[in-house]
């Protein structure tokens, strides 16, 4: 009895053997899956990261073209708008001379007519009429020099505001 005692001792302690074998197999097989399982995330992720990045750098650099058109095309505007302004200005500065022109020979012309009157106001034998026309001329070129100063000073307005 004892050798079969012995014998299923040793019969037992290979089964256990075995088993645990069996189990550490299963337990490696199960830490591999894991493992693995594990990296497939990791890599997955660091996909969808680098992705991102990717995708960020691309939207970017289409945004920087775009906001580099619209640079340029607004500096082509401000150009075109300057070049408007240069082209007013110049125009408002010859209205501005032809003006100071008319209001200085108007002044001259007031100026002569006012000589005239005072040389010929004591030999004037004449009718009032004419006294009255020569008095309406001048009223008239009053009327168009204060005219004259008017649209000067709108002028001038005009220019110091550009």
């Amino acid at each position: 009895m004892l050798e079969s005692d012995l014998a299923l001792n040793q019969i037992n302690k290979i089964r256990q053997d075995k088993n645990r074998k069996v189990r550490a197999a299963k337990k490696r097989e199960k830490m591999s899956k894991g493992i693995l399982f594990g990296a497939l995330i990791v890599m997955v992720w660091v996909g969808i990261v680098y992705g991102g990045f990717y995708y960020s750098a691309m939207h970017l650099e289409k945004m920087e073209e775009r906001f580099t058109h619209q640079i340029e095309r607004l500096l082509s505007e401000n150009k075109q708008v300057e070049a408007m302004i240069a082209g007013s200005m110049q125009a408002f500065q010859e209205e501005l001379k032809l003006t100071n022109q008319e209001i200085t020979h108007i002044q001259s012309e007031l100026n002569l007519i006012q000589e005239e009157l005072a040389l010929t106001g004591e030999t004037i034998t004449g009718t009032d009429q004419t006294r009255q026309s020569l008095q309406d001329r001048m009223t008239e070129l009053d009327n168009q020099l204060a005219s004259l100063r008017i649209q000067l000073i709108k002028l001038e307005d005009a220019v110091r505001a550009f």
